[in-house]
């Protein structure tokens, strides 16, 4: 009888975890609480993969903000309580961290726009070639991965602070401030009033790979998986085009950034993961598409 009852008490207790409570388990997956995340494309996008996964994840921002990239990528790779960065695929960081490879913005940020003096105009409208633009100085922020590209491209570059760069354009301690382009319009907008003269140069686009990616922690697989499968089922229902064609920036880039008519400069990114460079090319933006 002892045994019999023994059973129940286990055979009950079976039927508790695979009831409703277990079913309605929930994982916490804590992202970066510093800089509002949430108002991010990333953010946008990660809440729609955990939506496509069919994998019940609960976003929640870290107990602690990481201001800096670096901070938040070491913080993942040593065990700290944020689980999901999204930042520009690089070598250095894959070197740390498990990436999913799936470009979050379609590469949209390797299509640089130039913040210039818009008096100087005509002196750009000259450039066709990666050698015509070897004779101007770019302006770029201190530390940012984009030195590394230009300079290894040939490319002169003079680095500061990212608030003083917009004036500097003005004062010929450089000649452009190269942005993406779903960056360079809104910021030339919102800095104009107190740069009077910044304007966004008319002609040319400086190209090159890059992407900004989810990245997780190594020990972290099956969550890689998850948000992988979640993204590609989004973009195979549209519902991915959806929110990243309807988010302002991207939105502003189409419509004004006149991709199609503006000569593309092309220079390499040495320091693109290669499973990034080997991601399907359906997901690249193309501008003569």
């Amino acid at each position: 009888m002892l045994k019999r009852f023994s059973l129940c008490v286990m055979a009950v207790a079976a039927f508790c975890l695979s009831g409703p409570a277990f079913a309605d388990q929930k994982y916490d997956l804590y992202y970066n609480s510093a800089g509002n995340k949430e108002k991010t494309l990333g953010f946008q996008v990660l809440q729609l993969a955990i939506e496509k996964s069919g994998k019940p994840y609960v976003l929640k921002p870290s107990p602690t903000g990481y201001s800096s990239n670096a901070g938040m990528v070491d913080a993942i790779a040593n065990g700290a309580e944020i689980d999901i960065a999204w930042v520009n695929a690089a070598k250095a960081v894959s070197a740390k961290l498990l990436s999913v490879p799936f470009p979050i913005d379609r590469g949209l940020g390797g299509y640089r726009l130039f913040l210039i003096d818009g008096a100087r105009q005509n002196e750009f409208g000259k450039v066709r070639t990666l050698s015509d633009l070897s004779s101007f100085i770019a302006l770029q922020g201190t530390g940012w991965a984009d030195v590394d590209v230009l300079r290894k491209s040939g490319l002169t570059v003079r680095t500061g602070p990212q608030k003083n760069l917009y004036r500097m354009t003005l004062g010929r301690r450089g000649d452009y401030f190269a942005r993406g382009v779903n960056e360079a319009l809104n910021e030339q907008a919102k800095q104009v009033a107190d740069v009077p003269g910044l304007a966004v140069e008319k002609t040319l686009v400086l190209q090159y790979p890059s992407a900004s990616i989810f990245y997780v922690s190594k020990s972290r697989p099956e969550l890689r998986d998850d948000l992988l499968r979640g993204l590609e089922l989004a973009w195979k229902d549209g519902s991915f085009e959806e929110v990243f064609l309807s988010y302002p920036d991207i939105k502003l880039a189409f419509d004004k950034g006149d991709l199609k008519t503006r000569t593309i400069i092309k220079i390499p990114n040495p320091n693109l993961p290669d499973d990034i460079l080997a991601m399907d090319a359906k997901y690249w933006f193309d501008p003569q598409k």
